[in-house]
């Protein structure tokens, strides 16, 4: 072929190739999207939804699947303002939410990001009391020796302190799981307007707990046994129910056994801490200290108190089911997320990690939490609130922050 003509022959090609491409469609995830939409409370049979208003909309349309893919369950619901309950749904089943926006015409506007929630799995009791717990991974001295906090703009612990002291003292919770907490030989003195600190040990990793003591107070065995040099020859020994438990690979987790002083009722509460890290290797070492976890309390229980475990799991939904190994390992002892069970929700999407940037972290599919409290069906335990309760300036986080961490505080009814 002369060269000429291979010229011609490439510059039609060219040409046609270009046109390919301009002609292409513009993704759909490129169109104008709905703000983030978020479930900010659930009952066994629905979920309700709040998103942002969205300029020139007069009307939303929810559409909701039971699965991931929207290939199964398809319904939509019509909502007039920019929050809507789905009702209908059943107990513990996962469903996904797109929300849509149409003016006044009818004309679609914008679509949002899909997100995901179950229906609740276990019920609110209507009668009970009311328990508040917090689990907090404030991050001591631990963050002190990170580069990555360094470089977020986090201040040393002796700055921080003060804000985590304030935080936890404000939070109104009746109990206080700690991770990451062994920087803070002061913790005893720093809350005791309120708190009682149960001992950690002074491991590095270990977590640690702190209870109201205008609520509850720690149970104690006493235990007799024959003594000839006692009164009587019998003599008596005390011992807290509380102990500090190793989990595996260097892990360690705090356990007590708290009498509730309003209703006699004991509760075991545990703060624990697994690995970071994501990869096969981590999610293994999870699933083995999760496994260790609930092993080793439940060996110690022998009042078969109810169980409530908080802390910082460094896992979530998003990892996907295979790799989020302590939710698969709760859940095969009949735990359930808090997060997914509360009747009411604040900041549900303002993920739990927050790499401790003032500009939140937000997940719109889950909310992508990392720091948990479990509680098990059957135990007549209900989820009443959860929240993300990082002091807020405007849209951001008030500097400095305390932690990489958002404190999350979880409101129970013990029936």
């Amino acid at each position: 072929m002369p060269s000429r003509t291979r010229a011609l022959a490439a510059t039609l090609l060219t040409s046609a190739v270009t046109s390919f491409v301009l002609a292409t469609p513009t993704p759909a995830h490129a169109a104008p999207r709905v703000g983030l939409v978020q479930a900010v409370g659930v009952t066994s049979s629905t979920v309700t939804l709040s998103w942002p208003k969205y300029k020139g909309a007069t009307k939303y349309k929810v559409e909701r699947a039971s699965n991931y893919a929207f290939t199964k369950g398809r319904k939509t619901v019509g909502a007039r303002t920019n929050k809507v309950t789905v009702k209908g749904l059943r107990a513990g089943t996962e469903y996904c939410f797109k929300v849509r926006a149409y003016n006044r015409k009818g004309k679609h506007l914008a679509t949002s990001a899909r997100t995901c929630k179950p229906a609740a799995a276990i019920a609110v009791p209507k009668t009970g009391v009311n328990v508040t717990a917090l689990t907090y991974n404030i991050c001591s001295k631990a963050c002190d020796k990170s580069a990555d906090a360094r470089k977020a703009g986090m201040k040393n612990w002796a700055t921080r302190r003060p804000i985590v002291t304030r935080t936890i003292l404000g939070s109104g919770a009746d109990v206080v799981a700690l991770q990451e907490s062994s920087g803070w030989s002061t913790v005893t003195d720093d809350v005791r307007s309120i708190y009682s600190a149960v001992p950690d040990n002074g491991y590095y990793r270990t977590s640690s707990l702190l209870y109201r003591t205008s609520r509850f107070e720690q149970v104690i065995d006493t235990v007799t046994f024959p003594d000839p040099a006692a009164e009587g020859g019998v003599a008596t020994e005390t011992t807290t129910r509380a102990q500090t438990i190793d989990i595996g690979n260097g892990r360690k987790a705090t356990w007590s056994e708290l009498r509730d002083k309003r209703t006699g009722k004991h509760i075991i509460f545990v703060s624990a801490h697994v690995t970071p890290e994501k990869g096969a290797k981590f999610d293994a070492r999870r699933k083995v200290e999760t496994r260790n976890l609930i092993a080793k309390v439940n060996a110690v229980n022998t009042n078969k108190a109810r169980v409530v475990y908080l802390g910082d799991f460094n896992s979530n939904k998003s990892r996907g089911y295979a790799q989020d190994t302590p939710a698969r390992v709760m859940g095969a002892s009949g735990y359930v997320d808090a997060y997914d069970q509360a009747k009411s929700l604040s900041r549900p999407n303002y993920n739990s990690g927050a790499n401790g940037r003032l500009t939140p972290v937000k997940s719109y599919t889950y909310g992508d939490h990392v720091d948990k409290v479990w509680v098990r069906k059957g135990d007549r335990i209900g989820v009443v609130a959860w929240a993300n309760i990082q002091p807020r300036r405007g849209s951001k986080y008030a500097g400095p922050m305390g932690s990489d961490h958002c404190p999350i505080r979880v409101t129970l009814r013990v029936a």
